[in-house]
């Protein structure tokens, strides 16, 4: 199929988009080298191997690529599918040899179509190397492409020694929206922001230099007189001006107090004497300028308009650092979306049709070529959200199958259960749980799982865990509004003195008091929690009044002292003794604290019920 290519022609037509044109085969378009467009295209890849920022930047984009996945498309019944078997699957898999020359191709063409945006993928035969079927595949800039003398191919500096004919050329470019036959790209427009980059880059290299050589000049009054600088040993004394020695002063003190911090040169000032208006005459020549200190905040600047100017996220530059995982992976789809896709449908609709609708030309039914395409998968650049967690209980729910919550999990298909782990699974979980026998053989029927059973239990009757019996009203306490009957004894009984106070004669009234007391019992349990927190020196996790769960004391009269502060107003509100009601409270909060058994509302209510029930009918 590879060799077969090169005896197709394309077709003369006028349908071929500006974004990709076959050069150079008979009956095909003639190869031109554009000029206007090659002198900024070079700036811009100077550029390119000059300014780090900039490179990354390309780089980014021709990594993205180079991640997607080219596959051959056929559009049938308004709807462009992936083609499966067939020439064009065998078309494209000769595409740049194999997957992994694919890649490097995506990620050539984004770096090209980034800096100069255009490129030229070129195929020609090499026996030598591959055969006589292999292929070489390139990618060139416009400047590393051309012909020599005899009609010959120049490229990438060397001479193609194969007949013209038969050395695909495709040119992709991006169209300038003004002269759609020049190629255009986002660096032509960030040219000047990259020249201000380089300029600030130089301007501080070339401080650093100038303040590497030299501090600048020191101008001194002639009325003013120094020291004289300590001998050196061995040296040969010669007369020195001022100036000299007060250099030879500075530099002694100075080399003392660095190689030596603990002599007293370091903290000791240097003595000059001086009439006063000769100190004020002392000046410092510098020879850098005050845009030293803006330098970094406009070289700054710059990169930030680089970042805008470019066709990536500005995040790709200026960092990610404020962002959460969340912002990150908008950013990442934003990339796709935005930038990646586009060029990869520029790129998939030239190789379409400078290389793929030629090849087919003859190998498929008549009519149908035009519906055939090149499609590009993603799904490999998108770094997707954590959903393990919505897959587990979606999983759960019956609403995602077990391969889908491996998938979003992290887990391969190989992680999957096999025969003997889902026995082994569904055995533990048949004897933690709490069943009948004939529910566990229904189950596992239904799951096509079958366990081999001991003869001997076969043979006896089946005996099972005895279920929950159902719930009984006979003992349960009355929680309606009691009756006439019960009103009028109670009544009878409290006129008779037999009863030993006015307790709560009615729903309404049971319900507020035994919703004010729960109250002080959470308040006892809390002030209990504080109390075992202080004697046993602990550091509980949990909230105070559940700290008696895990810590036990007997000693439930101090952990309950002082605990009913507020009953007796509570019990003159409600009519009810305030005697009894402390009672009440303290033996329930006293049987929870002993047996460490939790407080609910639902039992606190039943208790109470019950008590005031007993308390009420004598």
């Amino acid at each position: 199929m590879a060799r077969t290519r090169r005896e197709v022609e394309t077709p003369q037509s006028n349908s071929l988009v500006a974004s990709a044109a076959r050069i150079g085969q008979s009956g095909q378009k003639s190869y031109s080298r554009i000029a206007e467009s090659i002198a900024w295209q070079t700036e811009a890849w100077r550029m390119y191997h000059i300014i780090g920022e900039y490179r990354y930047s390309c780089d980014f984009v021709g990594s993205m690529l180079s991640k997607a996945i080219l596959f051959a498309s056929v559009k049938k019944a308004g709807k462009r599918k992936q083609v499966k078997t067939g020439p064009a699957v065998e078309i494209m898999e000769s595409l740049f040899t194999d997957d992994d020359g694919r890649a490097e191709m995506l990620r050539q063409i984004g770096v090209h179509m980034t800096v100069a945006g255009e490129l030229y993928i070129v195929s020609y035969p090499n026996p030598e190397q591959f055969g006589d079927d292999g292929d070489v595949w390139e990618i060139a800039t416009p400047a590393a492409l051309n012909k020599v003398d005899g009609g010959k191919w120049r490229v990438n500096n060397k001479v193609l020694d194969v007949d013209p004919d038969d050395v695909l050329v495709i040119r992709v470019w991006r169209p300038d929206p003004e002269k759609p036959w020049l190629a255009t790209s986002p660096s032509q427009a960030v040219l000047p922001i990259l020249g201000e980059i380089l300029g600030l880059t130089q301007h501080v290299a070339a401080q650093v230099d100038s303040r590497l050589a030299g501090a600048g000049i020191l101008l001194v009054p002639s009325e003013m007189t120094f020291p004289p600088p300590p001998p050196i040993e061995g040296a040969e004394q010669r007369v020195a001006n001022d100036a000299e020695d007060l250099m030879r002063v500075l530099a002694e003190a100075m080399q003392t107090s660095i190689q030596n911090r603990e002599d007293a040169s370091a903290l000791v000032p240097i003595v000059i004497k001086a009439p006063a208006e000769a100190i004020a005459s002392i000046k410092h020549l510098t020879f850098w300028t005050e845009l030293d200190e803006q330098a970094i905040a406009l070289r700054n600047e710059a990169i930030r308009r680089l970042a805008l100017g470019l066709d990536i996220p500005p995040e790709v530059l200026q960092g990610l650092s404020e962002s959460n995982h969340w912002s990150a992976w908008a950013a990442d789809e934003s990339t796709i979306k935005a930038h990646a896709e586009p060029l990869l449908k520029l790129v998939t609709t030239a190789l379409a049709q400078g290389y793929l609708r030629p090849l087919l030309d003859g190998e498929v039914p008549e009519g149908t070529l035009r519906t055939f395409s090149i499609g590009a998968d993603t799904s490999e650049m998108r770094l997707r959200p954590n959903r393990s967690k919505e897959a587990l209980e979606l999983y759960d729910r019956g609403e995602l199958n077990g391969a889908a919550l491996r998938r979003e999990t992290g887990f391969d298909e190989e992680d999957a259960q096999q025969s003997a782990d889902t026995i082994a699974f569904y055995l533990r979980k048949v004897a933690s749980g709490s069943t009948t026998p004939e529910l566990v053989e229904a189950a596992l029927r239904k799951l096509g799982v079958e366990l081999e059973v001991p003869q001997q239990l076969v043979d006896q009757p089946p005996v099972g865990t005895e279920g929950r019996p159902a719930p009984s009203l006979k003992e349960h306490p009355e929680t309606g509004i009691p009756d006439a009957d019960i009103s009028e004894r109670r009544r009878q009984a409290r006129e008779r003195g037999e009863v030993k106070s006015a307790l709560p004669e009615n729903r309404q009234d049971a319900a507020a008091l035994i919703a004010a007391t729960e109250q002080v019992v959470v308040r006892a349990l809390e002030r209990a929690g504080n109390k075992l927190k202080n004697r046993m020196q602990v550091k509980p996790t949990c909230a105070a009044t559940d700290i008696y769960k895990f810590v036990k004391s007997d000693d439930t009269a101090f952990l309950l002292d002082d605990a009913w502060t507020h009953v007796a107003a509570i019990a003159e509100r409600h009519g009810t003794p305030t005697a009894w009601l402390e009672g009440v409270l303290e033996t329930y909060c006293g049987d929870l604290l002993r047996e460490q058994k939790p407080h609910s509302f639902r039992a606190f209510t039943n208790y109470m019920m019950t008590n005031m029930m007993t308390e009420a009918i004598a």
